[in-house]
């Protein structure tokens, strides 16, 4: 009997001792939800925050997420927690909390703090007569790269753990927390570059001659439209001049290229792309449309130019939601008609191109104006030009190596990716055919998906979905609209040339147009290999393209899908998240 309790009386300790500790856990795992539950709330809280530039609310929050952090990691950092990642079913689960509890932590210690101080020079930066305070940027860039540091390292933390495995509820709070963060990561990193660039690109150690291009998506172009309008514009110690404005349709045609063509881009784009200024941005490489523009603009024009920079109407009407409408002539242009206005209203209300051009350029000049005055609500217009860029709607390229490593990778560079040992990029672009103004009417869509990855290669499927919104009666719009007897097209009918651009090292084949098989005899540029397809759309019309490619050897990240952006506002392009 009594040998019989010897063995009870331990087996029980363990017993209790294994209850306890659970109990523990289990206390533990709801208190450290609640702390994650408020820590991603206050993260939400302090970006709208930013954004209002409420510094209070501000401060608020970042307490409020520094005590939530805190404790967090400290109920997830002793050997009780450790204990608990080493057990099967919920030790993934344990080993992500104390993920984030690590991310949160830090991120109220080291990444919010300098954004707070950041936020709060924000203001500094509006214009004041046609001038920015190049001093208040250079004051913003060490805050800014160290919140861009701690979040960086808070977004690679994340991005270790699989929330595959998780309980569902705890699995969509990494899930938003991680995409909140990458979010957040993403646009300092680009805040990081604008402030490292910018004070050299705004003349603070010498004047700078930079070329505004405004892409027309009315007739679109591989980068998004046609260069329709270029403008001089030169920066000294911040201050900001409108030289010149010239239209692009008054380069003319020269009999050779302006730059020497590679036989890839013979192929593709023919000599046009460096005979006709309105082709340059045919390709999906912008710093080679750059090129392109600035050596016909120095071939013609006096001045040496220092960089590119362009955008289209639809970021456009992004700025104008910080900046309010701008008036011209006796129309008022406002973020919800700027579009429509730019690329349809104008060839309806001007038949004389000349006269179209002139009001193009008092677009600019007004819009100028507003902004550089410091009108309009600065977080909102730089909010408008960060959406722009993300959505492959503005772009800068600079001819000062410094500068432009600098903004390489980043979303106003614009790089068409040849480099085999980089995350693969896939690109979808369109081409007007028809010489008109008909791309208003073109509407599309492109979805591709990482299917499997074998051997280090990822396979993907793709769709792109393409319209004509046009009316039945397009063929009576003005001549200017529908191209006119100088088109290949009936009136109103739309010739596009889309192509598909594998990832480098990669392969693209399976190519069909609805469900009818196209000629798969890919051409290859700089080791990308390229689908080509003509579509002819009558008004009303869809069609639809599949296709299949491989990317290159070793390519196991995400892929970037890279499309021409159109006349709708939002993001043609996306991420494929990566298979392997």
């Amino acid at each position: 009997m009594r040998s019989r309790r010897a063995w009870l009386w331990p087996l029980l300790t363990v017993f209790l001792l294994i209850g306890a500790w659970g109990a523990w856990s289990a206390w533990q795992t709801w208190q450290v939800y609640g702390d994650l539950d408020v820590a991603v709330e206050k993260v939400d809280e302090i970006e709208v925050a930013v954004e209002a530039g409420d510094s209070a609310r501000l401060e608020s929050a970042l307490d409020d997420l520094r005590a939530a952090g805190d404790s967090a990691r400290d109920r997830t950092d002793g050997f009780g927690w450790t204990a608990l990642t080493w057990l099967p079913v919920v030790g993934d689960d344990a080993s992500g909390v104390r993920a984030v509890a690590e991310v949160v932590s830090d991120l109220g210690a080291d990444g919010v703090e300098p954004m707070v101080r950041a936020s709060d020079g924000l203001d500094q930066l509006a214009p004041r007569d046609a001038r920015v305070d190049v001093a208040a940027l250079l004051e913003l860039r060490d805050p800014v790269a160290q919140a861009s540091t701690a979040v960086s390292a808070a977004s690679a933390r994340l991005a270790e753990e699989d929330p595959s495995g998780y309980v569902d509820r705890f699995k969509v709070k990494y899930r938003e927390l991680a995409a909140v963060v990458r979010d957040a990561d993403h646009a300092l990193s680009s805040v990081d570059t604008a402030l490292e660039v910018l004070p050299t690109m705004l003349g603070a150690d010498g004047p700078r001659n930079h070329l505004l291009v405004f892409q027309n998506n009315a007739e679109i172009r591989a980068t998004g439209g046609l260069p329709g309008a270029v403008t001089l514009a030169t920066a000294r110690d911040g201050r900001i001049e409108l030289v010149r404005q010239v239209a692009a349709n008054s380069f003319r045609q020269l009999d050779r290229p302006v730059l020497p063509l590679t036989p890839a881009e013979q192929q593709l784009y023919g000599p046009l792309l460096g005979t006709f200024m309105l082709n340059a941005t045919s390709t999906p490489d912008f710093p080679r449309a750059a090129e392109l523009i600035r050596a016909r603009w120095e071939r013609e024009q006096p001045e040496t130019i220092d960089s590119v920079v362009s955008l289209d109407p639809v970021a456009l009407s992004y700025v104008l939601e910080g900046t309010g409408p701008v008036k011209v002539r006796d129309i008022e242009l406002t973020a919800d008609n700027v579009v429509d206005e730019l690329l349809h209203e104008v060839y309806l209300r001007y038949e004389d191109p000349a006269e179209q051009d002139e009001f193009f350029r008092e677009v600019a000049r007004t819009t100028f104006d507003l902004i550089s005055s410091g009108g309009g609500d600065v977080r909102a217009l730089m909010s408008g030009l960060a959406r722009g860029a993300d959505e492959g709607r503005v772009f800068v390229h600079s001819f000062a190596e410094d500068e432009q490593q600098a903004l390489a990778g980043s979303d106003v560079a614009g790089e068409f990716v040849t480099d085999a040992a980089a995350d693969p990029q896939v690109t979808v672009t369109l081409n007007d055919l028809t010489m008109s103004k008909m791309s208003y009417f073109l509407d599309y869509d492109v979805s591709v998906t990482a299917t499997h990855c074998g051997g280090g290669r990822q396979a993907y499927t793709g769709h792109m979905r393409v319209s004509s919104s046009a009316p039945d009666d397009a063929a009576s719009l003005p001549a200017y609209i529908t191209g006119g007897e100088g088109s290949p097209a009936d009136p109103g009918t739309q010739f596009v040339m889309i192509r598909l651009y594998s990832p480098a090292g990669g392969e693209v084949s399976g190519v069909k147009l609805d469900a009818m098989s196209i000629d798969d005899a890919a051409i290859d540029q700089d080791g990308r290999r390229i689908a080509e397809l003509q579509l002819a759309l009558e008004p009303g019309q869809e069609s639809n393209i599949r296709w299949t490619m491989k990317s290159g050897a070793d390519q196991t990240g995400d892929t970037e899908i890279q499309v021409t952006p159109g006349v709708q506002s939002g993001a043609k392009s996306s991420v494929a998240r990566s298979a392997c």
